[in-house]
């Protein structure tokens, strides 16, 4: 008999390996979460709580005029008394602004230009996000996650996708592409009865490069510590008073 080829030997030692570990029988596939009310969750967990904060680490594409893409970085922190105080405080490689909500009034700051103004409001946080978008055409960063309604978010996806359960900032997530007519939308959502956000991944099909924006959330808190200080405006001396136009007018 011909001695056994050496090659022919190590594929009958890594075959006979494979089938030892095999498993008997395959495992019973978990039922895959429906994408939408994975999301839909989200919202009701954030709207069901009275108050709550949030950290988020944000990295996103910037085009230059030659074409070429840049990318920068920028921080987050957002406190919420969803009855009617916010205080926004977020700053980037390029821009830093805050916004405080106290109840009767909404100031929001540039700081780089040291530039303020502030608008009368009043009423639930909700409310007043969608007011200032409807008058001033303003837009809070992360405005969505607080006034979008769940039964809403389905009417702006045009197709989704489960991807599994993947880990983000070291968390076992729900990974789902949701998919629009101008947007790709990425997210990781954390399983367990309170599902909140861990990551969030934006593509904007619409401009030109299709630059994406990265947020990384932490630092969750359904039940924070609040005191009526925290969403009261801090205008440092000098800064210089201007005013927001109505939409109707600045189209003027």
């Amino acid at each position: 008999m011909d001695p056994i080829n050496p090659h022919r030997r190590v594929w009958f030692g890594l075959l006979l390996l494979a089938m030892a570990i095999a498993p008997a029988s395959a495992p019973a596939q978990e039922a895959v979460p429906d994408p939408i009310a994975l999301y839909q969750n989200v919202l009701s967990t954030v709207r069901a709580a009275e108050a709550f904060s949030v950290h988020v680490e944000k990295q996103f594409d910037v085009l230059m005029l030659d074409g070429a893409k840049v990318e920068y970085s920028g921080a987050l922190d957002l406190i919420v008394k969803q009855a009617g105080a916010l205080h926004l405080d977020y700053g980037d490689d390029t821009s830093a602004k805050e916004v405080w909500y106290d109840g009767q009034t909404l100031t929001i700051i540039d700081h780089l230009s040291n530039i303020y103004a502030e608008l009368p409001a009043e009423g639930s946080v909700r409310s007043v996000i969608a007011d200032i978008n409807a008058r001033y055409g303003l837009e809070l960063p992360l405005a969505a996650l607080i006034n979008l309604a769940p039964e809403d978010f389905q009417d702006a996806v045009q197709s989704t996708t489960y991807l599994g359960l993947h880990d983000a900032a070291s968390e076992p997530c729900h990974h789902v592409l949701y998919r629009g007519a101008n947007v790709d939308l990425q997210v990781w959502v954390t399983t367990g009865d309170e599902p909140l956000l861990r990551k969030m991944v934006v593509t904007f099909w619409q401009i030109e490069g299709a630059p994406q924006q990265s947020l990384l959330f932490s630092d969750w808190d359904l039940n924070p510590r609040t005191n009526r200080k925290q969403f009261v405006s801090n205008i440092p001396e000098g800064a210089i008073r201007t005013e927001f136009l109505p939409v109707e007018e600045a189209a003027l």
